[in-house]
């Protein structure tokens, strides 16, 4: 177990690192580029999103981030309540929320996932985008959905579930090693995350219980703290409807890697293909997965 004064120092730190999340330059990421989206997350995405329609209209989205999805949602009809650890981030979904004209607004709250009480049968349909493997008490999120959900009600969701140490390996060889947006200087001061990039579920729960941060993401603690499990978990208290795994194994440098014009598309959309035809052929397990789960 955590002792609470732990727990409130690291959800601390978690909710800053997100508040302050902005396009970087240096450090771009696949979420801030459309176009690079699309290829490696467009087709599950949507399938996320048209599986959601079809089973609100009441709809809870848990870890909403800056509101991309609920906005999606109640530009088609449907009725949402969603929830961020980070103020900031629910300052900014508001925000968005302003400028677009939607049957219902969506209603954004700040809350703690790992903490959160539900209210008893109030949805028709719980959706998590990403935003699981950031849960440290997974157990107890699961059983507030379970709780919240109306008889026969949905929960979806499409997150990450680790890469494995091997792929892990490669990845940090390869980000080292490729001209990137950020300098090699910069880079090879980042080796002191080596152990916290490497670290497994069980490895990083270990630390938190003995109270040390050396297999913690530096400035997002609960980063992966929860991976393989999420199915797990899900499949102890849903009948599962769908499930699928899928590769997006290149979706890591896509963004990173400093390339011109529409070569870094169409690379984007080779590697893609790549990664798909490992998945087919069972020589690479899926990094991330989809899930629909019907309550029992």
């Amino acid at each position: 177990m955590i002792e609470d004064n732990r727990y409130n120092q690291l959800i601390e730190q978690e909710a800053r690192h997100w508040g302050e999340v902005r396009p970087d330059p240096a450090n771009p990421q696949i979420w801030h580029d459309p176009k690079l989206f699309e290829i490696f997350f467009g087709k599950e995405y949507r399938h996320l999103v048209e599986r959601t329609v079809a089973n609100g209209p009441r709809v809870l989205e848990l870890g909403c981030g800056e509101g991309n999805l609920a906005l999606e949602l109640v530009q088609n009809g449907l009725d949402v309540t969603a929830i961020d650890l980070s103020a900031e981030r629910i300052d900014r979904a508001k925000h968005k929320a302003e400028q677009i004209q939607a049957p219902l607004q969506p209603i954004f709250l700040v809350g703690d996932l790992n903490t959160i009480n539900l209210e008893p049968q109030k949805f028709d349909c719980v959706v998590a985008h990403d935003s699981l493997h950031h849960i440290l008490m997974l157990e107890r999120l699961l059983d507030e959905v379970q709780k919240t959900l109306k008889p026969g009600g949905r929960f979806i969701t499409i997150d990450f579930i680790g890469m494995g140490t091997l792929r892990k390996i490669t990845a940090a060889v390869l980000y080292a090693m490729l001209p990137t947006y950020q300098p090699y200087k910069a880079k090879w001061n980042l080796r002191q995350r080596l152990p916290a990039f490497l670290a497994s579920e069980q490895k990083k729960r270990k630390d938190v219980e003995r109270g040390s941060a050396s297999m913690l993401h530096q400035e997002s603690p609960f980063e992966e703290i929860s991976q393989r499990s999420i199915i797990t978990e899900i499949q102890k208290r849903f009948a599962v409807v769908e499930s699928f795994t899928f590769n997006p194994f290149w979706y890591y440098f896509a963004a990173k890697v400093k390339l011109s014009g529409e070569l870094k598309y169409s690379t984007g959309k080779m590697f893609r293909k790549a990664d798909t035809l490992l998945t087919k052929l069972h020589l690479s397990r899926g990094a991330y997965f989809f899930m629909e789960a019907r309550l029992k």
